[in-house]
């Protein structure tokens, strides 16, 4: 009867799965036994290990798990508490142990006895020293504990709670069964916290997914004889969410595919959790956007055509225009241009050029009407100097053109004009200067082909003639003395009784002029104009749309995959577009959170993040805010680079899970190695260039896997999508075909 209880409890026992050779023969696990502990702390252990156990488990490789036990499993029943637990262990090198220098003497001696012996077997030698020599020490990290809970359940803690110098452990390599535990075993809190999170927003469970196979080393030999190569690496979406990953290695090592299947899996945890999740993509290269021969065709546009939108910097058949209308986008276009001239090195040029860099075009409050005047005034200014400056106008910006000016400041056009000769031509030539406001009104209205609208004071016109205004404005400004001392010009301080004390234009706005016709304010001698302002020419789309930002994130908010483009352009200009477009997406987050709202989910890639959060950037710029308070906000930043070192240390600090392949030099490897447990992984990640084989930490792991990434299949992926867009209640999700666009 004891022993059929004793066998009961070792074939349900968890622990006993982890170290037997077939769970429901508890007696079997002699056959995965490779050797012994001799000492241990709390940190590390030291193995012997003989060569026939090794040998009859398909080898022992580098960074291999191992396990310890004190218990018997055919016994587990009458285990002691104490030793009902099993040690988690990770090889990382070869240590002495006591009997290597005899061993070395012997096999020494041997070899000088025997010169033409045809194998490396030690044939012919003493079977019991034969045995002896077997043995070799191992050092080993300890990882971890496992043991079974109050609740029943397996449970792993990250270190060891105490050492017995008279309990010597017994060593076991796991079965791939066993192995798939281990690296996929995540804490039933964390599970269980992560359930009830989806349950309290009405969302389904996010399914975890493969990401690849266990892999220890480059060489595969005795893997694939021991059949460990098959064993499959889990991860939950939940882990990235929210979350910082990074993606480490060099260039073709497999950064763009672990990214792809990251996609690609977030978009179906979209379907299965009946909630959006938008995804947008910084596409450096072009890779992700376009199909090419090097990755198979593996563009994500391909897999998900229904949910991608595609921008690029150019006007290109399928994507829209990432490029801001400028005449609509003025802050968008006063700060590419202001970049733009100062890539050139010449921003420091006349008091007018830099009183137009100065400019701030963000409209103001609307309540403030005489604010928002002044605004109207430049607004319509800058337009002009954009078009002077050939930023090609779409039809209606061409066409239709706004300001308002009152009766008073047209009829004072007219007056200082043919007073200085400079309106007493066309039908203006016998206009009486002294003449009625509304008769000087009217017929400086039909001079510059103005056309009334129903509100006082407002008219249209289109951009060339609008153009025209402004120049003549500052050529009669000039004449009458306005940009010498203010006290003639149009509608100056003693112009008018009605007006007295007040100005019509301001400083900015004569400077805004004087850049318009390109003469200074104070020499009316030529200064920068056209050229420096046309710095910006590329970024300036006819056809973009009045509200980039907005418009990518209503995209996001629907739970669509954006990606853009930015495989061509001008570099610097390409990043400050990239700053100015995930700063706004950033503020419209936070604006949601701040107001009680849930902001939607995200997910940001970034490729070549060096450039965007490196080392020496400050925490308040807009690349390194996402990455430090993203997270709060639901935006997760995935980030690719092949230097670690280059990346604020702060950033790094915070960043949840690491996906490492290939780096060539000791300095990225150290930048790494205080990160976790990477550590152990040093030597191997600078010998090994193998493509997809990665080093990952994760969320809801204890500890970093060496895993070879799958690589991603557009036709699986698709059957996968094809799949999932079939479960039910998932009425946020409106194919982009159905909608027109």
């Amino acid at each position: 009867m004891n022993s059929i209880i004793e066998r009961a409890a070792s074939v349900t026992s968890p622990l006993v799965s982890l170290i037997a050779a077939d769970p429901s023969k508890p007696e079997t696990h002699d056959a995965r036994r490779i050797g012994f502990t001799l000492t241990m702390d709390y940190s590390e252990a030291l193995v012997m290990v003989h060569d026939k156990w090794r040998n009859d488990v398909s080898g022992v490789p580098h960074n291999s798990y191992l396990l310890a036990a004190t218990f018997d499993p055919a016994k587990f029943a009458t285990t002691q508490a104490v030793d009902r637990r099993v040690v988690l262990l990770r090889v990382v090198g070869r240590a002495p142990i006591e009997t290597d220098t005899e061993h070395l003497r012997a096999i020494t001696q041997f070899f000088q006895e025997n010169p033409d012996v045809k194998s490396g077997r030690l044939e012919g030698l003493e079977p019991i020293t034969v045995n002896k020599m077997s043995w070799t020490g191992m050092r080993c990290h300890i990882l971890g504990t496992f043991f079974v809970g109050q609740d029943g359940r397996l449970r792993m803690g990250t270190d060891i709670e105490d050492v017995f110098a008279t309990r010597m452990m017994l060593v076991y390599k796991p079965t791939p069964t066993a192995l798939q535990t281990i690296v996929n075993y995540v804490d039933p809190d964390r599970r269980r916290k992560a359930e009830e999170e989806a349950t309290a927003a009405g969302v389904g469970n996010p399914v975890p997914f493969q990401i690849g196979s266990v892999r220890y080393t480059s060489t595969q030999h005795m893997a694939e004889l021991g059949d460990n190569t098959q064993v499959p690496v889990y991860i939950s979406p939940v882990d990235f969410l929210a979350r910082r990953t990074a993606v480490f290695g060099m260039t073709r090592t497999g950064k763009s595919n672990t990214t792809k299947t990251m996609v690609s899996q977030v978009a179906i945890t979209s379907f299965q959790t009946r909630q959006p999740i938008g995804q947008l993509i910084f596409d450096i290269n072009g890779e992700y956007s376009n199909a090419n021969q090097q990755d198979a065709g593996s563009a994500i546009n391909d897999v998900f055509p229904d949910m991608t939108v595609r921008y690029r910097i150019m006007t290109t058949p399928g994507f829209r225009d990432l490029r801001s209308n400028f005449y609509n986008d003025l802050p968008v276009a006063m700060e590419l241009i202001r970049h733009a001239v100062e890539e050139q090195g010449r921003a420091a040029a006349s008091n007018d050029f830099k009183n137009f860099l100065s400019l701030n075009l963000e409209l103001p409050d609307s309540s403030d009407h005489s604010a928002m005047n002044r605004w109207k005034r430049k607004a319509s200014i800058f337009r002009t100097i954009l078009y002077s400056a050939g930023y090609a106008p779409d039809r209606e910006n061409a066409e239709q053109q706004s300001l308002s000016i009152g009766k008073t400041v047209f009829a004072e056009i007219v007056r200082k004009g043919i007073q200085h000769g400079i309106l007493d031509k066309g039908n203006l030539n016998d206009v009486d200067p002294s003449g009625s406001e509304d008769d000087l009104s009217k017929a400086c209205a039909e001079h510059f082909s103005f056309r009334a609208r129903s509100v006082a004071g407002s008219y249209q016109i289109n951009l060339q003639d609008l153009t025209r205004f402004w120049k003549t404005v500052r050529e009669i400004e000039v004449a009458a003395g306005g940009y010498k001392n203010d006290v003639d010009g149009i509608l100056s301080k003693t112009a008018t009784k009605s007006r007295a004390g007040s100005t019509w234009l301001d400083e900015v706005e004569r400077s805004l002029l004087s850049v318009l016709v390109g003469k200074s304010s104070l020499s009316d001698t030529p200064i920068i104009g056209r050229q420096a302002i046309g710095a910006a020419k590329d970024y300036h789309g006819p056809n973009g749309s009045k509200e980039i930002a907005a418009d990518i994130y209503k995209y996001l908010e629907e739970g669509r995959i954006v990606i853009l483009d930015l495989s061509v352009g001008n570099p610097s200009i390409r990043e400050e577009l990239s700053k100015k477009l995930v700063r706004e997406l950033f503020q419209k987050s936070s604006a949601k959170f701040n107001r009680g709202e849930r902001p939607p989910r995200v997910a940001i890639y970034v490729e070549e993040a060096h450039n965007l959060i490196g080392k020496k950037a400050e925490l308040t710029e807009i690349w390194p805010r996402i990455a430090k308070e993203g997270a709060k906000y639901g935006i997760a930043l995935v980030y690719a680079t092949q230097e670690p070192s280059s990346i604020h240390q702060n950033i790094l600090a915070n960043t949840e899970n690491f996906f490492v392949t290939h780096l060539n030099n000791d300095a990225e490897i150290r930048a790494l190695s205080g990160f976790y447990d990477f550590a152990d992984f040093g030597a191997s990640l600078k010998r090994s260039q193998d493509v997809g084989f990665a080093r990952i930490k994760t969320l809801s792991a204890s500890f970093v896997t060496p895993t070879q990434i799958l690589k991603f299949e557009p036709a699986r992926a698709s059957q996968q999508y094809a799949e999932v867009k079939l479960l039910p209640n998932n009425h946020w999700f409106v194919p982009l075909t159905t909608q027109g666009q």
